[in-house]
């Protein structure tokens, strides 16, 4: 259910507090934010039964969704070593971010968005290039924080259906060019003409090329 207050924290006219007097606001009930959210929201907020079901079935879809590599294997407390201390320190950073995708059932192109987030340059997000060689200790042991909190299922229907190749095709437009063209609107095309963008992302794009073709 935490999915779901945190979608309805981006809705509604209230001001968000600040840091300096967010524990002077109360957080508001149930019923004043299920105002505020999609109905499927509302339903899983306010019905006790319903959100325990959604959570369930977020739990199986997780289970489901998540891979082993081979070859690789976690320890006990979540790392190779099992101690549960940083990233590298208990393995993790000998993956690469594809094969750190598989194993939590993530979109590459989320891990290496995240990755770029913590401060990752550009040029060092390679999908086969082990992340120990591009990324701090800190920043692997982040990268896994922040898997191990995500619903995959979410991050993959975050995704658009239709790569920026096939909006290419689609369009009749040359994939470099529209590659270019992502590049100049600060889009994240990691994977070059296979990327999957966000939604949104994809969606000012493919006006952007209707625009230009004009």
């Amino acid at each position: 259910r935490a999915a779901v207050s945190a979608l309805a924290s981006s809705y509604g006219g209230e001001t968000a507090p600040t840091f300096d007097n967010e524990w002077e606001h109360e957080m508001a009930g149930a019923e004043k934010l299920a105002k505020h959210v999609p109905a499927w929201a509302a339903e899983i907020m306010l019905d006790e039964a319903a959100g325990a079901e959604y959570e369930a079935e977020q739990a199986r879809a997780r289970a489901e969704a998540h891979v082993l590599v081979e070859g690789r294997e976690w320890g006990d407390g979540g790392g190779a070593g099992g101690d549960g201390g940083d990233g590298e320190a208990f393995g993790s950073g000998a993956f690469t971010p594809a094969e750190i995708g598989d194993d939590y059932g993530a979109p590459l192109e989320a891990v290496l968005a995240k990755l770029l987030d913590l401060g990752v340059p550009e040029r060092d997000l390679r999908p086969e290039r082990p992340l120990s060689e591009a990324c701090t200790a800190a920043q692997v042991a982040s990268l896994v924080h922040y898997l191990q909190g995500c619903d995959p299922i979410e991050l993959r229907e975050g995704l658009a259906d239709e790569s920026i190749g096939e909006l290419a095709s689609e369009l009749g437009v040359p994939h470099d060019a529209v590659l270019e063209l992502a590049r100049r609107l600060k889009l994240r095309p990691f994977l070059g003409a296979a990327t999957l963008l966000p939604r949104n992302e994809l969606a000012l794009l493919r006006n952007e090329c209707v625009r230009g073709a004009r």
